[in-house]
């Protein structure tokens, strides 16, 4: 068979879905048919913190539908996925296990950063348009139920990212215990974006001009094209255009919005809701352009699959993005830059220097550089205690491209680097082993430019089996005390783990 049958599954807030791909070298991907269905888990688990066993039998109901519609297509291979309605609840394992049992699904929770990601992923298949429009000042607004994400990309780079609390179901529950007419509602649906919105623009945007907005979301794609007749063949819209297509939904009234999208008196209040939000958003940017480029979020899940099973190649770097957007975290942080740059530097040295001996992973060389990069940012708050503020700036702030645990492992990363590590304090964290090789390669690094002067800016760095050390060799003739004192206390936590002596070879000039 020249190319294989996948099945993508979302478990969203509002609706379930299943699509089924046909993924080959000679087809790329190619989506053959997309089923929903409509279970409201987002309100319950906003409004009570849990999901009740009704909302799980109907939901279990459902995806025992998907399997029989993945049977039917022969589906060899499936990720299934659920966001913020179970990452948000209490009770999510007991969920999980319910769906396992019952179904035979295995699904896993996401991050918010993790499912922006894939949205990314969608976008980046249609290589081209993608490409093209983040040449020059733009933002990508991924509108969720719970929140929306707001992308910074600039001459083809990400800038900065934000999670904004302005989903559609997290507006209205936050205002559901209340009475208030349909043009209350909305008033006060207005207010809250506006807030939002002025305190992103103020802290985030500054003199940052924005030429266009890509709108994505599912909501977002719904509004445009019931409302508007505009799809994603139909190019750009003006923002003129796209703030008459919101205005024209708030003008209507909820039993006419109801007819228009056939979901129900809530899923109208919602699609109002997406609308006054998109309005505010679109207005207070000043954008020239809107593109809606009509992905889904299981577009980005089979882009993933199949660039991950090497059928496809995608010509946006995402690592890239995950290192500007560290990066501009560093920058906002008032970081060293020049020390971090070193330590960066020599971070990537060491790790490739002991490549066939660290057992650490690619991904791994990514987070190190990650971890370095960033390691010096709690002294924006304390200088005193800078590395465990480092550690909770890392630990509590989302990265686009990074899960949560690969999150805590360069936040343990950077705690320990400097002092002793604690093996059990590590195994609170997660993967206490990575962290420790993890942590000897920064901590090594780091003292290689103890003094913040840059001496060793020629360093090469290579292993000597045969003397058991790890040879650093500088053509630097002048003081290097600082440096040999602090490595030769970093030195032993990295030879304790990599059998290597550290050491520190200034090479004669002659």
């Amino acid at each position: 068979m020249a190319y294989e049958v996948f099945g993508a599954i979302r478990i969203g807030s509002m609706e379930q879905e299943l699509c089924i791909y046909q993924i080959g070298p000679s087809r790329g991907i190619k989506k053959i048919d997309r089923i929903a269905a409509r279970i409201s888990l987002g309100h319950e688990t906003l409004s009570t913190g849990h999901l009740s066993y009704q909302r799980a039998d109907e939901l279990c109901r459902t995806l025992s539908g998907f399997c029989e519609i993945m049977k039917s297509y022969k589906v060899s291979s499936y990720r299934a996925y659920a966001t913020m309605a179970l990452r948000e609840a209490s009770n999510a394992p007991i969920i999980l296990d319910q769906i396992k049992v019952r179904t035979g699904l295995s699904v896993s929770i996401i991050s918010n950063s993790e499912q922006r990601y894939i949205n990314y992923k969608a976008l980046a298949i249609r290589d081209g348009e993608f490409n093209e429009m983040i040449r020059t000042g733009t933002m990508i607004a991924d509108s969720g139920y719970g929140s929306m994400q707001f992308s910074l990309f600039d001459k083809e780079a990400l800038v900065s990212t934000e999670n904004i609390p302005i989903g559609a179901v997290r507006l209205l529950n936050s205002l559901r215990d209340m009475r208030f007419t349909d043009e209350q509602l909305k008033e006060h649906i207005i207010e809250i974006a506006d807030v939002e919105l002025g305190n992103y623009k103020k802290l985030y945007l500054k003199n940052r001009e924005i030429d266009h907005i890509v709108c994505t979301g599912e909501t977002t794609t719904k509004l445009f094209s019931k409302v508007g007749n505009h799809t994603p063949a139909n190019g750009p819209l003006s923002a003129k255009e796209a703030v008459e297509i919101c205005k024209k939904v708030h003008q209507m009234r909820m039993g006419d919005l109801d007819d228009l999208f056939a979901g129900g008196r809530e899923y109208a209040r919602l699609m109002l809701a997406t609308a006054l939000v998109y309005e505010r958003l679109i207005e207070r940017l000043g954008a020239e352009r809107i593109w809606l480029p009509g992905t889904h979020f299981c577009d980005g899940v089979a882009a993933e699959y199949a660039e991950k099973q090497k059928v496809i190649r995608l010509k946006h770097n995402f690592e890239d993005d995950i290192v500007a957007e560290a990066r501009s975290m560093a920058k906002r942080y008032r970081c060293n830059t020049e020390h971090a740059d070193a330590v960066e530097k020599y971070t990537l040295l060491v790790y490739d220097a002991t490549r066939k001996m660290n057992g650490l992973t690619k991904r791994d060389r990514l987070l190190l550089q990650i971890a370095a990069i960033l390691h010096t940012c709690g002294k924006y708050i304390s200088i005193k205690n800078g590395t465990e503020c480092s550690y909770q700036i890392i630990y509590n702030t989302e990265m686009i491209g990074l899960s949560h645990d690969e999150r805590k492992l360069i936040a343990g990363t950077i705690r320990y680097h400097s002092r002793g590590f604690d093996y059990q304090g590590a195994e609170r964290i997660g993967s206490p082993v990575r962290m420790a090789k993890m942590t000897a390669i920064l901590g090594l690094a780091n003292a290689l430019d103890r003094g913040h002067k840059g001496r060793l800016s020629d360093i090469r760095i290579r292993v000597d089996e045969a003397a058991g050390e790890l040879a650093i060799v500088t053509d630097y003739q002048g003081d290097l005390t600082l440096e040999r004192l602090s490595l030769e206390h970093q030195g032993a936590f990295f030879e304790e783990l990599y059998g290597l002596h550290p050491v520190l070879h200034q090479r004669r000039v002659r």
